[in-house]
């Protein structure tokens, strides 16, 4: 049996033997970002959208059916205050039907609308959900009044800011969306924001759906912070 010492020494030597025939090397990153504040976002009451039993019946055969609007109380805090954007990052994005000429809330959806899947039943999309925040729920540190703005590409000191539709804040994927004050195109600082979430559902056609047995509805997003 090996001394401790003799343990050693062997091991050392093995570190010598492939430390001299290493040729190859690998390059080591270390990255992160300083930001001046923490921030949370958070849904209060949960973060499920329940539409519970939907009868077969009840969807259309030969068009998309809508359901009803439902909501959620929406929060940033911020333990300081900070310039920040959210964007959506949609999990079920291989799954999204755009119901074209439905209306959800006061948008009427196209064939680029910016919607979240409802996942897969027999590889046939089940549906999709449209999310927003209302933009006359929307308050920053207790004022109301902000404009929702969004650029197209991921935020940098010279990104283009522009001001968005009636709908307001839409977390899409691909888009980030932040608020500025009335007439401005430039984010504004806040620790804290409050809003009311909406989301609206629609199901495929029937006749794209097996009916004969249960459809479950499996929408997953993510809303992210992003820190400018």
């Amino acid at each position: 049996m090996f001394s401790k010492g003799k343990i050693i020494a062997a091991a050392a030597l093995a570190l010598a033997v492939n430390s001299a025939m290493a040729a190859d090397s690998v390059d080591v990153k270390v990255i992160g970002t300083i930001v001046p504040a923490a921030c949370t976002p958070a849904l209060e009451g949960g973060d499920t959208i329940d539409y519970g039993t939907i009868k077969a019946d009840t969807l259309a055969q030969d068009d998309y059916t809508v359901l009803a609007e439902k909501n959620l109380n929406f929060s940033i805090k911020c333990d300081a205050a900070a310039k920040i954007s959210i964007h959506g990052i949609d999990a079920r994005a291989d799954s999204i039907i755009r119901p074209v000429g439905k209306t959800f809330g006061s948008t009427t959806i196209t064939g680029t609308s910016k919607m979240f899947g409802l996942g897969k039943a027999d590889s046939k999309g089940i549906g999709s959900y449209l999310m927003w925040i209302e933009p006359d729920t929307v308050s920053l540190d207790g004022t109301t009044g902000a404009d929702a703005i969004f650029t197209r590409t991921q935020p940098t000191s010279t990104a283009k800011w522009e001001k968005t539709d009636v709908k307001g804040v839409r977390p899409t994927q691909g888009y980030y969306y932040s608020w500025a004050k009335a007439g401005s195109l430039l984010p504004v600082a806040f620790k804290t924001m409050t809003g009311a979430l909406s989301v609206q559902a629609a199901i495929n056609k029937g006749s794209e759906l097996d009916l004969t047995k249960a459809v479950h509805l499996d929408g997953m997003s993510t809303i992210e912070v992003y820190y400018l």
